[in-house]
């Protein structure tokens, strides 16, 4: 135990010693191996499997060995005369006999009205849905490690800032504290540029924070267990995605996503269940063999099975004439749940499209709009230049100077924060379209 300890520990200080690199597939590829809740949707299918072939049953023979024994004690009254004379004494004893039989007993449903078919097919639409949850479930984990993933970026370029923002106020400091010396500037310019640092100091310690709350999110979406290793997400430019027309995206739902063909096999298995219902009506036939034989012990039995076995064939043919309102009343039901299953594809359907059409134009302004940000971060930064020159000569207050350093630092976070935003919007885009896990499709599926 205190050898394990001793592993642990090495572990932990070479993980934390040494910062881990990764890009987002293979942080999905961890994810994909690790999480639990990707064995249990694989379970569920492994269930929906088993009852598929379990609905055959309905459609192949069953077969049934029977064996039976026994023995019966009975009295038997004997007399018995002595010596005496014209005296009797009557005496009891027991008598038994055994018996023994065997048998094989085969019975097949002939017909029932296409039920046991119509439950393989449902059992089938079963297993179909579960797949589709288990695509659910991937899509899911690649969606949690997707945003902790860009998340993480994130904290890291928006830490970045602030650590060049606080790099900037103490050079700031700096050149004010050595004019004020000089008696160049008031006292004011001092104070306004140590307020600045302050304030540096105050975005960075919060930016430390946040990121490390990203790192904690994206080793729990991964399933890796946190022992406070270091993980660093890889930068990587943004660039604008392929935004699919309407018609694709309608395409692509219809076809991709998972929940629109689990509600699609939903209205499938009402058309099912009505069939189904209205096969309660049908007449059912059954057959049956039975071969056995009987014995008084086993050698007997044997014998009997050679010679004297006894073969029966039965056939019966059941007619449904009435029972209450169960029949209609189930068909009944059945119809209005496919009509409600019919229903309620069309709606999520119509909620899909709606939501696919906004995170569309989204994207599209997303497109326009992030260059303008780099091109305003570009010009922040050269008017902050400019500011620290004019500065620096006397032409310029420490307001100009601090205001272009804001400036700077504002056009910085709204560019990182939208780029995340677009990022985030074209993974929400690609889930719903059904197409985010066709990405990471592994060797095994």
């Amino acid at each position: 135990m205190k050898k394990y300890y001793i592993i642990i520990l090495f572990l932990f200080i070479f993980s934390t010693s040494f910062a881990q690199v990764y890009d987002l597939s293979e942080c999905i590829g961890i994810a994909l191996e690790n999480k639990r809740t990707l064995v249990s949707a694989e379970l569920n299918v492994g269930s929906a499997n088993e009852g598929v072939r379990g609905s055959y049953s309905g459609v192949l023979p069953s077969v049934s060995l029977s064996t039976s024994g026994g023995k019966t004690k009975y009295p038997l009254q004997e007399n018995i005369i002595p010596d005496l004379v014209n005296l009797e004494i009557d005496t009891i004893k027991s008598g038994e006999s055994s018996y023994m039989s065997a048998g094989v007993s085969i019975n097949q449903t002939i017909y029932n009205g296409g039920r046991s078919l119509n439950s393989i097919k449902q059992a089938k639409v079963n297993l179909d849905i579960a797949k589709l949850r288990q695509r659910n479930t991937k899509i899911e984990v690649i969606q949690n490690v997707t945003r902790s993933y860009y998340g993480l970026l994130q904290g890291q370029q928006l830490l970045d800032v602030a650590e060049k923002n606080l790099v900037l106020s103490e050079k700031q400091v700096d050149l004010v504290q050595k004019q004020f010396d000089l008696g160049a500037v008031r006292k004011t310019d001092l104070l306004k540029a140590k307020v600045s640092i302050g304030q540096a100091r105050v975005e960075l310690l919060n930016r430390k924070t946040a990121l490390g709350n990203s790192r904690r999110q994206l080793f729990n979406d991964m399933g890796v267990i946190d022992f406070g290793q270091s993980i660093v997400a890889k930068y990587s430019e943004w660039a604008p995605v392929s935004v699919p027309t309407s018609a694709e995206a309608l395409t692509f739902l219809k076809e991709k996503n998972p929940n629109i063909l689990i509600q699609s096999s939903v209205i499938e298995i009402g058309k099912i269940q009505l069939k189904m219902a209205k096969g309660m009506r049908s007449p059912s036939a059954f057959a049956s063999v039975d071969y056995s034989a009987n014995g008084n012990n086993s050698d007997e039995l044997k014998e009997a099975f050679k010679d004297d076995w006894r073969i029966g064939m039965n056939m019966s043919v059941n007619f449904p004439l009435y029972s209450g309102n169960s029949l209609s009343s189930a068909q009944q039901r059945a119809e209005l749940d496919k009509q409600k299953s019919e229903n309620d594809y069309l709606t999520y359907l119509n909620d899909l499209r709606v939501q696919v059409e906004l995170i569309r134009k989204s994207i599209m302004n997303y497109t326009e709009i992030i260059p303008i940000n780099q091109d305003v971060v570009s010009s922040a930064e050269e008017d902050l230049k400019l500011a620290q020159e004019r500065y620096s000569i006397g032409s310029a207050t420490i307001l100009e100077v601090l205001d272009a350093q804001v400036s700077l630092i504002r056009s910085n976070s709204t560019l990182i924060n939208t780029i995340h935003d677009a990022r985030m919007q074209e993974m929400s885009l690609k889930a719903l379209l059904g197409i985010l896990d066709l990405e990471y499709q592994t060797k095994e599926e």
